[in-house]
């Protein structure tokens, strides 16, 4: 009895190990194939269209490849809002829609403030 019982635990202990092994192999690969994938959720990128019409320049200078450019017939040099799917391995995009993008410029001072009393 004393022998199954030690056989037992012996091959049990063994396995242990294979089994914690595969579960972790199994999460590397799923984070792996998540992060070569992007998700399909509109991702909003200011920036503007290139001269050529087939990337968007960023406002942190990243330079982006558009895989539909003929979105973009017409707007060329112009300050957008674009909302895309990113590819961030290729570093490509796909637009679905744009929107101009108008700096505006508020004024910060007010006639009350001390600096126009006299």
């Amino acid at each position: 009895m004393k022998t199954r019982t030690i056989l037992l635990l012996a091959a049990l202990s063994m396995l242990y190990p294979i089994t914690a092994s595969a579960q972790h192999s199994s999460k590397a690969a799923e984070t792996k194939q998540a992060d070569s994938t992007s998700s399909h959720k509109a991702t909003p990128l200011a920036g503007q269209i290139s001269l050529d019409g087939k990337t968007l320049i960023t406002d942190e200078n990243e330079i982006w490849a558009v895989t539909n450019p003929e979105v973009l017939a017409g707007r060329k040099g112009q300050q957008v809002l674009a909302k895309c799917q990113v590819f961030p391995a290729k570093h490509e995009i796909q637009v679905f829609s744009l929107e101009p993008r108008t700096r505006d410029v508020k004024s910060a001072s007010n006639r009350t403030d001390s600096a126009f009393r006299r």
